[in-house]
């Protein structure tokens, strides 16, 4: 039985929530050896709240540090491909507890300024408390965001259209259109092909046919809420807002781990 009939069922008995809490006590006491050691180790080091790193990422706390580096690596490495990151003003749209953000001035240089905003209020006020010289705002999951017209070289957004709804993808885009100057660079992940043994043998055939497929088992914006981005619409999307594709690089599966689809815009 696939897991999606499995989450389906569970959502109409309202227990996805109690499952959650059960899956977040199970990697707290799976992990605590190992994170009392990390914390121990690492004395200097700022993490979030366990339950804040569960809902983004995974309650290891060396994964979820250390793992930051090479993602903000891959990422700048990416972009160069096309812009020279100096100077720049980098948002992270949807920057949850700063993982990558974090370790973007150490890795992009000094003379860049980066912004980091989330719709959830508790990530926010800790990544302002914790992660300093990098300005972070609070927007809702729906637009707009409080920045001016053409005010940054690159946005990128990890893993967030991925729980966004149909609407939400067409009014997202429109407002990362507004906030990019022109020629520079949205950096997006999706759920491409890769994810597709997730849907049902209906969802498959409307996913092969370009559409949006969308499994609401919580509120937008959650984990649990998740989408899937057939490369026609994403590329039906680009075409819309007039956004040039740079790149597009199908994501494969990995030691039985789906990965997304990574995609790099120019405005």
């Amino acid at each position: 039985m696939k897991k999606i009939v499995v989450k389906r069922f569970l959502a109409q008995l309202n227990l996805l929530p109690l499952v959650e809490q059960l899956n977040f006590y199970r990697q707290k006491f799976k992990n605590k050896e190992s994170n009392n050691a990390f914390k121990k180790n690492n004395p200097d080091v700022k993490l979030p709240p366990d339950f804040y790193i569960y809902e983004t990422f995974q309650l290891n706390y060396e994964k979820f540090y250390t793992n930051g580096i090479p993602t903000a690596e891959w990422l700048v490495n990416h972009v160069s491909e096309f812009k020279k990151l100096e100077n720049s003003r980098i948002l992270d749209w949807g920057c949850g507890t700063g993982r990558i953000l974090r370790h973007l001035p150490t890795i992009a240089g000094n003379t860049n300024e980066y912004f980091g905003c989330d719709y959830n209020p508790k990530y926010v006020k800790w990544c302002s408390e914790n992660l300093h010289n990098i300005d972070f705002k609070l927007n809702q999951v729906t637009p707009p965001l409080s920045y001016e017209n053409d005010e940054f070289d690159l946005i990128y957004g990890i893993s967030i259209f991925t729980h966004l709804s149909l609407e939400q993808h067409y009014s997202w885009f429109e407002e990362l259109y507004r906030i990019l100057k022109p020629n520079g660079i949205l950096f997006l992940t999706t759920h491409g092909n890769a994810h597709q043994f997730k849907l049902t043998e209906k969802e498959s055939q409307q996913y092969n046919n370009g559409e949006l497929i969308v499994h609401d088992f919580k509120k937008e914006g959650n984990r649990l809420f998740s989408s899937y981005q057939p490369e026609a619409f994403m590329e039906e999307i680009a075409q819309q807002y007039k956004l040039e594709i740079l790149k597009h690089i199908p994501g494969e599966i990995t030691n039985g781990k789906p990965q997304q689809d990574v995609w790099l815009f120019k405005k």
